[in-house]
Parts: structure tokens; C-alpha cells; sequence
């Protein structure tokens, strides 16, 4: 598969737009076009829902996109690697990563990962986190970090280290914030969320839901940073873990945090565990997430 016609798939997924995509990439929207059917002719299916607008994913495009993502990197970092033909072979540790983390979250496990020494080779993938559970129970990756909203519960069968919790909150334009004083104003405007799937997206769904609340999604999008941009915008209201907006925040004070009576949830956040990984691996996976998120040493 050419490289090119893959990152072009994720730039139309990211952007929402093949319009859009061939303007940043500075090609016509027919190579556009051409360069995502021929990733679709590789994985021998359709990728996007091209009825819709705007674009959504099939469940096959949002393996690929995942999938995608997490390639693009490894070759960024690739850029980087000094000769390690004498480094001695190590067992390869796999690692889950929620897609609503994974932006946030793989550079500090990667880096951290190369610092310590109970740490094996690492071989990430990222999908929703039901999906990474599942993997887990099935053997098929060792060590997933999650964020569950208080909420939700996972099956009793699971091995769940929880680490911390973190606060989740509605996030909206600063100019507008004042007039969601109540769930149901917020839930009229409409929400910014990650395709279905994701547990922050299932959350809030079930608040709605046992509020009586009416769910409208005004826009999917994949990636916090593209959903808070949209929100800026005005386009609707998100969802999100505290640090994530405070990070966006830095770079921009468009934005506000919404606070309600009628959504106190927060974040449960760690580690699924393998019954087959070794302790002292598990312990340093948890390291990295309690020092990202919490600033432990």
C-alpha cells in the first residue's frame, strides 16, 4: 500500500471533507478520490459512507483509520531511531489505547516505556475501549488504558486497576456558556462526539437518556483537539476529560467548561490487565498513566 493514499484517508477522516483535504494536501479532489479507492481495493471494502455529510465511516474505514493512525506515527518516530542492531531481543509487550486517548496518551507511553527497564519491545494498537476489553479477555493484548465514565460499568470477569479519577465535563463557546444552565438546555443545542462506540459518547447518551433528554448529535468527529475546534466554532456542545480541555485551553480561552447540578460524573481511570502479563510489567505500564494524568513520581 502507497503510504500516500493512507495518509490521504486519514486526512479526509480527520478534516470530514474530501473538499478540504485536497486543499491542505494541495492536490486535485479526484487524485483525493483515486488515492482512497485504492486503499479500499487493499482492505477489499468500503471505507466511508459517501451517502452521508458529512463523511461518516464504515465499521471496516474506522478499523483502518485506527489502524492508520497509529502507522503514520510509528513512522514519525521511525525518523528518529538510532541503530539498535545490538539491542537483545525482547519479548513484545501489546498495549491498548482507547481512540479518545490515544492523541494524548501514545508519545508519554512510548517515551516513558524506553526509560524503564521492566519494560519489554511494545506493540500498541488503539480502538474503543469495549473493543480493547475484549481483546483483553481474548488474549490478543496484555495491558489497555481506560477512562470510564462513573456511569458505565465493565463486566465483573475483568481485571481493572483503577488509578484515579479524573472530572468529566461538558465544554462549550465562553460567549455562550452562560445560557446551559441545565442538561436539558445543553442537550437542545446539540453535541460534538466521537462515533459510536465510544464510552464518553455512551455516558452521556445514558444520562440523556435517564433524564428523559432528547440525544442530538450535530457532528462525529474523530480526535479531541478537531471536537473542541468545532466547538469553538459554535457548533455544539462536547464532552471531555478535564486535562483535555485544560491543555486546548493553553493554546486558546475561547472556551468554557459548563458546570451543572444535573451532570456530576467523573472519570475512572486505569489500567485492564492481563491475567497472563508479569507484575512488574503491569506496575510500570501503571506508572506511566498515573504520572501522565496525576503527576506522580
Amino acid at each position: 500500500m502507497d503510504i500516500r493514499d493512507l495518509r490521504t484517508f486519514i486526512y479526509v477522516v480527520d478534516n470530514q471533507s474530501i473538499t478540504i483535504a485536497s486543499e491542505k494536501l494541495g492536490v486535485k479532489q479526484s487524485t483525493v478520490t483515486k488515492r482512497i479507492y485504492n486503499v479500499e481495493e487493499k482492505v477489499k471494502g468500503a471505507l466511508l459512507n459517501r451517502k452521508t455529510r458529512p463523511l461518516q465511516l464504515t465499521r471496516l474505514g474506522e478499523k483502518v483509520y485506527f489502524k492508520g493512525c497509529f502507522i503514520l506515527k510509528q513512522l514519525e518516530l521511525l525518523k528518529s531511531f538510532q541503530d539498535e542492531s545490538n539491542e537483545i531481543f525482547k519479548e513484545v509487550l501489546k498495549i491498548g489505547i482507547p481512540q479518545t486517548l490515544i492523541d494524548d496518551l501514545l508519545d508519554p507511553v512510548i517515551y516513558e516505556s524506553k526509560r524503564m527497564e521492566d519494560f519489554s519491545d511494545i506493540d500498541i494498537s488503539s480502538g474503543w475501549g469495549r473493543s480493547l476489553v475484549q481483546q483483553i479477555y481474548e488474549g490478543e493484548i496484555d495491558l489497555a488504558a481506560l477512562m470510564i465514565p462513573s456511569n458505565l460499568q465493565l463486566p465483573e470477569n475483568i481485571n481493572f486497576s483503577k488509578i484515579g479519577s479524573l472530572p468529566f465535563v461538558i465544554v462549550g463557546r465562553k460567549d455562550e456558556a452562560y445560557q446551559y444552565n441545565s442538561l436539558e438546555k445543553c442537550s437542545k443545542k446539540g453535541w460534538i462526539l466521537h462515533p459510536e462506540g465510544c464510552c464518553f459518547r455512551e455516558s452521556l447518551a445514558k444520562i440523556l437518556y435517564n433524564q428523559r433528554l432528547g440525544f442530538y448529535i450535530n457532528k462525529e468527529i474523530f480526535g479531541a483537539e478537531l471536537q473542541l475546534q468545532s466547538i469553538l466554532k459554535g457548533e455544539g456542545l462536547g464532552v471531555f476529560p478535564k486535562p483535555f480541555f485544560e491543555k486546548f485551553a493553553l493554546k486558546n480561552n475561547g472556551l468554557e467548561i459548563i458546570e451543572l447540578n444535573d451532570f456530576a460524573l467523573h472519570l475512572n481511570v486505569g489500567v485492564v490487565i492481563s491475567p497472563d502479563v508479569g507484575a512488574d510489567q503491569t506496575s510500570a505500564f501503571i506508572q506511566i498513566i498515573k504520572k501522565h494524568y496525576f503527576n506522580a513520581k
